[in-house]
């Protein structure tokens, strides 16, 4: 069973790191085979694990989608695990959810900077993604406090029906109107922690070590 790890997005942006540090902390195994032969994989019960960081397409002019492709062309691996880094909805969550999913991946989607989709039906390979909030934006931030501002709409009588226009709207529609207001005056701004490089740090390691045991069987410290 043949497991490609990638680690999406660019090493040299902390908070859109998280995928690129998964794969230092990763033990890969597929070089064994290649090296040893045939013969060294029989009887053994160790998966086939290799990994690769694709960078980001201002780095290399690629979508990783393209270059995955290539990968699999060559490897023909049974099973795709993409890590990236996500934009958060909710304060809330950043740095303090794993997200896992089985149906792909659309890298840059959280930001609106969409690329090339890493699914099974785009790549021809079952793809599990595996993602982290690292960062969240403006609109984000103002939605986790519009339920303060609809109260103070509603506490003023020249405002209320203001709040209360708000408070009927459903989270998704909040969402929405609080960006229409702020990015054409603020643009797309997103925020990351202070402390978002031990973050990352650990979270790389945990998800690593999560690939580990599952697929090993052990921890690889």
């Amino acid at each position: 069973f043949h497991v490609l790890v990638a680690g999406l997005g660019n090493a040299s942006v902390t908070p859109d790191s998280l995928g690129p540090r998964v794969l230092k902390n990763l033990q890969v195994t597929r070089h064994l085979k290649v090296q040893y032969g045939d013969d060294f994989w029989k009887g053994r019960t160790m998966p086939i694990i290799s990994g690769i960081v694709p960078g980001v397409m201002a780095q290399t002019g690629m979508e990783s989608a393209e270059i995955l492709k290539g990968i699999i062309k060559e490897t023909e691996p049974d099973l795709i695990i993409a890590i990236d880094a996500l934009a958060a909805r909710s304060v809330k969550r950043l740095g303090t959810t794993i997200q896992l999913t089985n149906t792909g991946i659309h890298p840059g989607s959280g930001v609106g900077n969409h690329r090339h989709s890493l699914t099974l039906e785009s790549l021809g390979v079952p793809v599990m993604a595996i993602g982290v909030p690292t960062v969240v934006g403006a609109a984000a931030i103002v939605h986790d406090t519009v339920s303060a501002m609809i109260g103070a709409l509603s506490e003023s009588m020249e405002t209320k029906g203001m709040g209360d226009f708000v408070g009927k709207l459903n989270s998704d529609e909040q969402y929405d109107l609080i960006r229409e207001l702020l990015e054409p005056e603020f643009g797309p701004m997103y925020v990351t922690p202070p402390d978002i490089d031990e973050t990352v740090k650990e979270l790389s390691f945990t998800i690593s070590e999560g690939i580990h045991l599952a697929f090993l069987g052990q921890e690889v410290s």
